[in-house]
């Protein structure tokens, strides 16, 4: 794996954390545990388009996955 997959990978890991962590304080324990569950950023999306959570995680998990598809098609 090259820099950029690695870059990308840490800020899908941020991104999730941040996305937890607003689930929990601003909708309570369900949508917390939602996004838990590792389909983001699908679950993501969707919280984000309810309101549930700010964009602002999910762009950043986003741009990680990006980063990450772009640094393993560059090293393949």
């Amino acid at each position: 794996m090259n820099i950029l997959g690695g870059i990308g990978g840490l800020l899908v890991l941020v991104g999730w954390i941040w996305a937890i962590v607003n689930g929990f304080q601003k909708s309570g324990a369900l949508w917390g545990v939602v996004n838990i569950i590792p389909f983001q950023p699908l679950i993501g999306i969707i919280s984000a388009a309810m309101s549930k959570i700010s964009w602002t995680p999910v762009l950043l998990m986003i741009i990680g996955a990006v980063l990450s598809a772009v640094g393993s098609a560059i090293s393949f």
